[in-house]
């Protein structure tokens, strides 16, 4: 069977007359006899605002709950999109996460799928049906409900196209490809007909929302076909593919990290690292001091984790310890910051024979500096190199390496 599985995400679905379009497309395709397995995400800000009821509950709600409150918000676009179907003659039907048969681990808010197993969506492909999946979700062994964590329809769509052995895997964003660089950002920014899985990657972990990491090395492992389009023109957009290039592709950034440093004991690392479930963007680990790089959201997280693993370990003093953002002290018992820290823009650039070229690197440094933009934590990422920036400065950056690099 030649199945195409089409992942659609929040913005695509964010209004019942964009459910409607996405229903309208779907039906002509149907009508050409394409086989069709849609992935959808919740409707745009509804997990932001179920999270958001959650905590006027409580500050820190329950792992277990919050799953349960935010995979509503994906079975509540697959019900309408196969409703709005049904409307329009075609013969659909949904399904949750489990019902698909996606297993995860038991990590709620960011379980990672163990396996696939899809076979009450290949019965209804085998009717003739129309699926429907809610993205972002699983099941455990324990048969708890889990969810993939942000960006993770973009998993399951991935997931189960290698299972179903689909021919293809259409991402559909409110972008029509991938770019050079953040075209809201940089108005000069190319689209690409092709990338690599491999630069694909890299952009996804140092901060392009176009396609969430774990999806990508999914598709990178299995070999998946995957196109990125627009849901608002379903025009060709970008495939991702192998492919070689010694040109720079693409411009990644973060925005809003801050630079954390926790000094400890060189024993404790290992422990720390083990038992932190905060976000972290990246960390570097000097001696026996860590330096963390988080979202400025993540930090009372952070400070949380952090207070719990000495809390828990009966041979340290809390008095002793301390937390340092940009060289200000934090004290982990009150949990109190007495002045603003320096917030930070994390930009990477990625393309073949760049990551350890000495001219190249020090030519970025070289036109940052010339502007007075002071690099930080410059390093060398295999296929790409990364460095931080002052967050004040960072559209300026962008400007000029886009400017210097890719429109050449």
């Amino acid at each position: 069977m030649n199945l195409i599985v089409k992942k659609f995400g929040g913005s695509s679905v964010a209004t019942i007359e964009r459910i409607k379009a996405i229903a309208a497309h779907l039906a002509e395709e149907k009508k050409k006899n394409v086989n069709m397995v849609v992935v959808v995400s919740a409707m745009s800000k509804t997990t932001d605002q179920l999270i958001s009821l959650a905590k006027e509950i409580t500050p820190k709600p329950n792992a277990r709950e919050l799953d349960m409150l935010l995979t509503a918000g994906e079975r509540v676009t697959m019900s309408l999109l196969s409703l709005a179907l049904h409307e329009l003659g075609i013969s659909s039907i949904s399904f949750t996460g489990s019902q698909s048969g996606i297993i995860t681990n038991s990590s709620h808010g960011n379980a990672r799928i163990q396996t696939v197993n899809a076979f009450r969506i290949k019965e209804e492909l085998d009717k003739g049906k129309l699926v429907i999946v809610a993205g972002f979700q699983g099941v455990s062994r324990e048969k708890e409900i889990t969810t993939l964590g942000r960006g993770g329809s973009d998993t399951s769509a991935i997931a189960l196209s290698c299972y179903l052995k689909a021919s293809k895997c259409e991402i559909y964003t409110d972008v029509d490809a991938v770019y050079s660089a953040d075209p809201h950002v940089v108005s000069t920014a190319q689209a690409h007909k092709r990338i690599s899985y491999e630069q694909m990657l890299y952009l996804g972990y140092k901060g392009s929302s176009v396609l969430q990491p774990r999806a990508i090395e999914f598709a990178y492992k299995y070999k998946i076909a995957v196109e990125v389009k627009s849901s608002f023109t379903f025009k060709e957009g970008t495939m991702i593919e192998n492919m070689e290039t010694n040109q720079i592709k693409a411009i990644a950034h973060k925005e809003n990290l801050l630079m954390v440093e926790v000094k400890c004991s060189c024993e404790d690392i290992p422990y720390l690292l083990k038992s932190l479930k905060t976000n972290i963007y990246d960390y570097y680990i000097h001696l026996c001091n860590f330096t963390f790089l988080i979202e400025e959201s993540e930090l009372d997280s952070l400070k949380a984790d952090i207070f719990d693993f000495y809390l828990k370990r009966s041979d340290i003093n809390l008095s002793d310890k301390e937390i340092r953002v940009e060289s200000l002290k934090i004290d982990i018992e009150v949990q109190k910051i007495f002045e603003s820290p320096i917030r930070f823009t994390s930009i990477a650039l990625t393309g073949y024979s760049l990551a350890y070229d000495n001219e190249f690197a020090a030519k970025i440094v070289d036109l940052l500096h010339k502007e007075e933009i002071l690099v930080y934590e410059l390093k060398n990422d295999g296929i790409g190199l990364s460095f931080l920036i002052e967050q004040k400065y960072f559209q300026e950056a962008l400007l000029i390496l886009h400017k210097y690099f890719v429109e050449v």
